[in-house]
């Protein structure tokens, strides 16, 4: 990203929440850092999922309905596509 990184957006995002009184959004790292470390400060970050490339379209999709962000219509949408 080319003002900030994913992890200092989710930081600002936490922190813009906290102080207005607002329920978490869910935070979805798409990357190619696999490392442990990585990961680690992906959560550390406030970040929900953290998820490495490739990401299949029916993989995020299956995900976001697990989490219930996803709903029987927009999943058909999406992988109609």
């Amino acid at each position: 990203m080319p003002v900030m990184d994913g992890l200092e957006a989710t930081r600002r995002i936490r922190k813009f929440e906290r102080a207005h009184s607002l329920p978490p959004v869910t935070v979805i790292a798409i990357t190619s850092l696999g490392s442990v470390g990585a990961r680690q400060e992906g959560f550390a970050s406030g970040m929900d999922l953290f998820l490495t490339r490739p990401v299949t379209m029916t993989e995020l999709v299956k995900i976001l309905k697990q989490r219930k962000l996803v709903d029987e219509t927009t999943e058909k949408e999406v992988l109609s596509q």
